[in-house]
């Protein structure tokens, strides 16, 4: 059994720990608050980050458990997602063309890193469906159980590997602030190509 929670724990670590490195509003704004704040100050910001970040991976775990009981209602999201994927890709494409300024959460006056962190965290988009989507294809694979104490221990790795890769933003800020302008310039291009594969990659398993 401990065999088991371990591995359910490093699933979760690993996942998140690569997931949350890339440019995004979460990672960037970390970067931001440690270079204007400090290292504590980023800290406190990874600390807040991960209270919702708790909420929304069990919802996110609740609703793959549901539906992994119910396969019609699966093979339909899958159809959705294709098209849902694609409809990223094409959108994230636009933007990039458009081209990436500073988003005005950068230029907000930051009193408490912590509650700061809770507020992004809260309002973030795509936790939910980042959690959802990996969960379920993990558990599809063999790789995790959704049942308890499994998930419960998947999450708590999943939110510690997001806090771990915050804190060493914070501890290295100034040095990756000044390399992250061109990583940032063509995320959205890298973001769109990902889209499609997962796009391509959904359809595949649809009707191949």
């Amino acid at each position: 059994m401990w065999a088991e929670l371990l591995k359910h724990f490093f699933a979760g670590f690993i996942v998140t720990f690569f997931a949350v490195a890339p440019p995004g509003i979460i990672s960037l704004t970390g970067l931001k608050v440690a270079v204007e704040k400090g290292k504590k100050a980023g800290i406190k910001y990874a600390l807040g980050v991960m209270i919702p970040d708790i909420i929304q991976a069990h919802i996110a775990i609740l609703g793959a458990e549901y539906i992994m009981q119910h396969p019609k209602l699966l093979e339909w999201l899958g159809r959705a997602a294709v098209f849902i994927l694609l409809l990223l890709a094409w959108t994230t494409y636009r933007q990039a063309k458009k081209g990436i300024r500073e988003s005005t959460f950068l230029k907000l006056n930051i009193r408490n890193p912590f509650y700061y962190g809770l507020l992004i965290s809260a309002v973030n988009p795509m936790a939910i469906p980042f959690y959802f989507v990996y969960s379920s294809m993990l558990h599809y694979w063999g790789i995790i159980r959704l049942d308890q104490p499994y998930a419960s221990v998947y999450i708590a790795g999943a939110v510690l590997g997001a806090f771990t890769l915050l804190s060493i933003y914070s501890i290295y800020a100034r040095k990756i602030i000044g390399r992250i302008t061109f990583i940032a310039k063509n995320f959205y291009y890298i973001l769109s190509g990902l889209f499609l594969l997962l796009a391509v990659i959904a359809f595949i398993s649809l009707y191949v």
